[in-house]
């Protein structure tokens, strides 16, 4: 579980990306969870509300909020292997915490197919905070009906400080789409782009604040910040549902015109 997390993010070229890594090349290391060149592919899937309750809370800036993803990590035949995982982010005043539980990639994918009870029909030793994990994804899912809503791929390069405090991503080719296919690692099957093919999101993401060089090297460079949700964009993209509830929104005439 990852807590008090700083996160910074940036929308740049993928000019500008490649500049951002010579830049810091010498005060970065490859992520000690990636590969050896620190790419690799991810696809997740995002859980929803009928009512699409996790978009607008975010919308609304809500100051606590959760989301339901499952991702797999990796690649068949690649650096890094298939790697399964049901997460609950979890947005607290600011600060950015992620609760996890690792999976056999099969069983991850049976999980975001519906079968939730894979996580008490396959017997295995849950820790005491895994099994806390469970207790809250069951009541997300029972309480306020959080189901599959939308997937999502892109390529990943992760780097980090030496002593772990930092870590830099960048991410690539970001996609998604609304109808919902059995995950597969390293999905080629997107059709839809989240932002353009030649950008890329920048994310800094540091456990406590972010270092004072790096907000110097971000002033110097011109780097500016700006909010950034994959899952909500990628939910103005493609989600049938979000579509109307914002046609509605848009066309809906106001108070004030109703008086």
């Amino acid at each position: 579980m990852s807590l008090n997390r700083t996160e910074y993010k940036y929308l740049i070229t993928l000019d500008d990306m490649e500049q951002i890594q010579k830049d810091l090349d010498d005060r970065l290391v490859v992520d000690s969870l990636a590969s050896e060149d620190g790419c690799y592919p991810i696809v997740t899937e995002y859980f929803e509300t009928p009512d699409r309750e996790c978009f607008w809370e975010k919308e609304r800036r809500l100051a606590s909020r959760r989301k339901i993803r499952v991702r797999i990590y990796g690649s068949e035949g690649g650096k890094i292997p298939p790697t399964g995982f049901i997460e609950i982010k979890h947005k607290h005043f600011g600060l950015g915490a992620k609760r996890r539980l690792f999976l056999p990639v099969d069983e991850a994918i049976e999980f975001a197919t519906g079968n939730y009870e894979i996580l008490n029909s396959v017997k295995r030793d849950w820790s005491r905070t895994q099994r806390m994990i469970i207790k809250e994804l069951f009541d997300l899912i029972e309480r306020r009906e959080f189901g599959p809503a939308i997937q999502l791929r892109y390529d990943r390069k992760a780097l980090m400080t030496p002593d772990g405090q930092l870590r830099i991503t960048f991410d690539t080719r970001l996609m998604c789409r609304s109808n919902l296919l059995p995950l597969e690692a390293d999905d080629q099957r997107f059709e839809s782009y989240i932002i353009p093919p030649n950008q890329s999101i920048f994310e800094v993401k540091s456990i406590g604040p972010v270092p004072y060089w790096f907000r110097e090297y971000g002033a110097e460079k011109k780097l500016v910040r700006r909010s950034f949700s994959k899952f909500c964009t990628a939910m103005k993209v493609v989600d049938p549902v979000l579509r109307r509830q914002l046609c509605l929104l848009y066309t809906s005439p106001s108070p004030r015109d109703r008086g």
